[in-house]
């Protein structure tokens, strides 16, 4: 009797362990297998709002213009965030002029950066190497592939009112430094500046505790847990509106495309090479500094709210400020304009894009009047 019960109940463990080992194994096949299928399903339906462009060598960012005539406001999006951050901003602005919002290299949906050792394909004999256009993930890349994209693939008309928000408006500025008789004025946005990470503290801060969670946030998007965390909302993406409130006639659902984006690996991974190569575009920047001065016919507004960040300690804040203060006098000549916002919403461009509307269609108006337009 004590063989048969022995017996019984070694057979009851082998089939408990079996069915943990089934369920171990649908949990880590079944998410990522039903997460991987919903992206690609997903993807091109919600990049339908722009196109994409071919800026060489077979490499497309994305791209949404909307409006007529000059000047060509094109705005960049902060550090790791796709141009949904300027949708609603773009919609104010679009009776007025021409207006772009365009995505990055890896973020939202454009494609990621090229090896540089990659061929393009000819009918010639032998392939010819793709030239060196920068490193990847850095400002002085980046702004090529803006110039590329809005100057010699799409064409958009001149000059250019550059909008850019923390490292996006890194990128406006060394476009302005490359690229001075295209650009009309500068709008900085809350942005990074070269001398942050002169600090340490600063710089632990961005490499030990933004990028690790970042990192975490890659994992989870790669596992699909983040698709499991969204449909159950208990994580919430950065910017959402009232799917009622359609920001054009097109239906653009920024929800599902916020959404979509979380539970994208690839996406998140450029995010994180963005944070992990600003050492390298700080130093671009600084570099680009010592080799030309700021042209002075292109005039800037730097546009900051009155704390950076209320979630960052005191120490943070201040060096915050610091940088802003080097920037102002740096940069300074007579066309030089600062303003404060008074928000502390991390997201306020988006949330609330008349902060900034009139400052722009002020700027729209006072070129016009110099070229006789208005």
């Amino acid at each position: 009797m004590v063989s048969i019960a022995l017996k019984n109940l070694w057979k009851t463990c082998i089939r408990t362990l079996w069915r943990l080992i089934q369920l171990l194994l649908f949990i880590i096949i079944v998410p990522p297998l039903i997460n991987y299928a919903s992206l690609k399903r997903e993807a091109p339906l919600l990049g339908q709002h722009g196109l994409p462009y071919d800026i060489g060598h077979g490499q497309k960012l994305f791209l949404r213009c909307r409006g007529h005539g000059s000047p060509t406001v094109i705005f960049d999006a902060p550090t790791g965030m796709n141009s949904d951050i300027w949708l609603p901003l773009q919609e104010n602005l679009k009776k007025t002029t021409t207006v772009c919002i365009y995505d990055r290299a890896g973020l939202g949906m454009s494609d990621p950066p090229l090896s540089l050792t990659f061929k393009q394909k000819s009918n010639e004999k032998e392939d010819k190497p793709m030239k060196h256009r920068g490193m990847d993930f850095t400002v002085e890349k980046m702004s090529e592939d803006l110039n590329r994209l809005v100057s010699v693939t799409s064409q958009q008309p001149k000059p250019f009112i550059l909008v850019g928000a923390d490292l996006g408006a890194i990128v406006t500025r060394f476009y302005a430094q490359m690229y001075e008789f295209d650009i009309s004025h500068l709008f900085l946005i809350d942005p990074l500046v070269e001398t942050l990470f002169d600090n340490e503290q600063w710089k632990d801060y961005w490499y030990n505790k933004i990028i690790p969670r970042l990192h975490a946030m890659q994992l989870s998007a790669a596992v699909g847990v983040n698709r499991i965390l969204v449909l159950t909302h208990m994580i919430n993406t950065p910017l959402v509106t009232k799917i009622s409130d359609n920001v054009d006639d097109n239906n653009i659902n920024i929800n599902h495309r916020q959404k979509h984006l979380l539970c994208n690996a690839a996406h998140i991974s450029s995010a994180i090479r963005e944070h992990f190569y600003m050492n390298e575009t700080f130093s671009q920047m600084k570099l680009a500094w010592r080799m030309k001065a700021f042209p002075s016919n292109v005039s800037v507004t730097i546009v900051n709210r009155r704390q950076y960040d209320k979630n960052l300690s005191k120490d943070l804040n201040k060096i915050w400020d610091e940088s802003q203060e080097y920037l102002r006098i740096q940069l300074f000549h007579n066309r030089i304009q600062h303003r404060f916002i008074d928000s502390n919403d991390k997201y306020f461009i988006f949330n609330k894009p008349d902060l900034l509307e009139s400052l722009i269609k002020d700027s729209i108006s006072q070129w016009r009047e110099q070229k006789g337009l208005a």
